[in-house]
């Protein structure tokens, strides 16, 4: 599974930290650092430098900022933000982009899980689909931030089989791990005729449903691989994997897995879809929206023309017409985000 970070994140998150300028960059990370420190000094707060200075970071320069200015001014940048603007959309969003990546999503699992229930959505958007160094980095900043590990607290907030599912991706061993594609040795036509024929043992073929020998394939398979199983499925049962599990599971555990598959058969659609259901019905889900612009930030070169095929619309005209004031300039900001390809 292609990472959503880019590969100067992974490489720093690895232990390489060598974030010398062949690394790309947006701005002087100094002044950038200065005009945070010239928003935030004295009386009252200047929300536009704020926005300015952390709407458009790459994630390789949020690490830069986030550590430079902590050095300079020994303030954690996460809680400036907080004391400055608050924890509303606008506060939350900054402090989401005041931090290293794998620190923004963990956070965001903190989000999914605090107070009164559990938002089940944040928890298996942010997971499903994701590699594993990925979700690796994502475990441990979590601990970090928190005082239990994030297996133990999703353990205890979920239940049945999105539960299961979410477990499995959380499993520290390579049981479930995605398998590096190898078409001549191991991704076979034999082994997808195999898989294949697994899948439809698992659903169709059977009175109820085999969630582990479900869920397992679909974690380890490899993109490439997986596209050739549900052609294959296809030809067996007459319809694709992702129709069998709307027919098969219910509830968050059906969305999740759907998830799941459509981020490795078709990651830019399922993103635009993702971003738009945020935005759908009565009124805007700015947290969630906020967490999908970050997350997808690496594929918004690819994202933008797509929704407005798709919608008929701007990005950047859709959430004008449902954001306002700060929070709205700051999103708008976060899609004008251009990497270095």
């Amino acid at each position: 599974m292609p990472s959503l970070w880019p590969n100067a994140v992974l490489e720093y998150i690895a232990g390489n930290n060598d974030t010398s300028s062949d690394i790309p960059t947006s701005d002087n990370i100094a002044d950038i650092c200065s005009t945070i420190r010239s928003g935030t000094k004295g009386w009252g707060t200047d929300e536009d430098e704020l926005i300015h200075a952390l709407g458009n970071l790459s994630p390789i320069d949020r690490y830069r900022v986030a550590r430079h200015y902590e050095t300079l001014h020994e303030v954690n940048l996460v809680k400036l933000m907080k004391k400055e603007c608050g924890n509303g959309s606008f506060g939350k969003a900054l402090q989401l982009l005041a931090c290293p990546i794998e620190e923004a999503e963990a956070a965001v699992l903190t989000h999914a899980v605090e107070g009164m229930g559990t938002d089940e959505l944040l928890v298996y958007t942010t997971l499903c689909g994701r590699s594993r160094q990925e979700v690796t980095a994502i475990r441990k900043a979590y601990l970090d931030l928190n005082d239990e590990g994030l297996s133990a607290k999703l353990e205890g907030e979920l239940s049945g089989d999105l539960k299961r599912l979410i477990m499995m991706i959380l499993d520290n061993g390579d049981e479930y791990a995605e398998e590096e594609y190898d078409p001549v040795g191991v991704h076979t036509e034999e082994r997808v005729e195999q898989d294949a024929m697994i899948l439809e043992k698992a659903g169709v073929d059977r009175f109820g449903t085999d969630e582990d020998a479900l869920f397992s394939i679909l974690l380890k398979s490899p993109p490439e691989h997986l596209k050739q199983v549900n052609y294959k499925y296809v030809d067996r049962t007459g319809y694709s994997i992702t129709k069998s599990l709307e027919d098969e599971l219910s509830g968050h555990a059906k969305d999740a897995a759907i998830h799941l598959v459509n981020m490795k058969l078709k990651p830019i659609d399922t993103a635009v879809q993702l971003i738009e259901k945020s935005m759908k019905g009565m009124g805007t889900k700015e947290y969630h929206l906020t967490a999908a612009i970050l997350r997808y930030q690496s594929l918004l070169h690819e994202i933008l023309p797509v929704y407005e095929d798709k919608y008929g619309e701007r990005l950047e005209d859709r959430i004008k017409s449902e954001l306002s004031g700060d929070l709205e300039k700051l999103i708008v900001r976060m899609i004008d985000y251009k990497p270095k390809i």
